[in-house]
């Protein structure tokens, strides 16, 4: 008889990236990306921002909004943002949750980006980004995917600022294989960016062994007043 020894941690991990990455490529949703930060904060606070009650109110006021604007119930996914504030130009983290929008409810860019200002208003952020998939031939929305050896936060922050100009870090996302109460253990199953200037050679140069994943469509970001800016 034979026994086989299972790392049940590495397992799991392999589950929820399997079912992540089949969602994602399920169908081409609307992605509009939230937070309720509203300071400059680095990416360990952030972090314990979305695995406590940030984050659960954080999607419980994207819900009644969401209800209020009468979306169809989609999905949320937490990840962690860094982005650029447009008011003092201050590098920031932030606790993120994605919303994706039901494949089946057909909305129009309008509707996205009323949506995207009242988030912004309730949840009092300067904008709110979405990505609105399209049939154009412009990549918007693109990934790093690591299946087999995913990095904690720090390793990917590090090869982030090495590998890639600073333009790539100054705004993007990283989800992560599963969540605990433990920053340092935790590891990132995806980076993900926004907007028509990320190039997909350079991607690909700093990250020659991982999968790429690209969306064509628009990405945005839509402020208070209704201020639409094309990333």
């Amino acid at each position: 008889m034979k026994f086989f020894t299972i790392n049940l941690s590495c397992l799991l991990m392999s589950v929820i990236l399997f079912i992540s990455l089949a969602y994602a490529s399920d169908s081409h949703t609307i992605e509009v990306f939230a937070s309720n930060n509203s300071s400059g904060i680095d990416i360990h606070t952030a972090y314990e921002r979305m695995v406590g009650i940030k984050q659960y109110q954080l999607k419980s006021d994207m819900i009644n909004i969401l209800q209020n604007k009468h979306f169809e119930q989609g999905r949320f996914v937490d990840v962690l943002g860094t982005y650029r504030m447009s008011s003092d130009q201050h590098l920031t983290a932030d606790n993120t949750s994605v919303f994706y929008t039901s494949p089946y409810q057909v909305l129009t860019n309008q509707q996205v980006f009323d949506l995207a200002q009242q988030l912004s208003i309730t949840l009092q952020q300067e904008s709110v980004a979405v990505f609105i998939p399209d049939n154009q031939k412009r990549i918007a929305d693109l990934s790093v995917i690591f299946i087999t050896h995913p990095p904690k936060i720090n390793e990917i922050i590090n090869i982030l600022h090495n590998k890639l100009p600073d333009t790539y870090n100054q705004a993007f996302s990283l989800h992560l294989a599963y969540h605990s109460s433990n920053f340092k253990s935790a590891r990132v199953t995806k980076v993900e960016w926004l907007g028509s200037k990320i190039s997909i050679d350079e991607i690909k140069k700093a990250f020659p062994n991982e999968k790429i994943s690209y969306e064509n469509g628009s990405a945005y970001l839509v402020y208070k007043n209704g201020q639409v800016d094309p990333l």
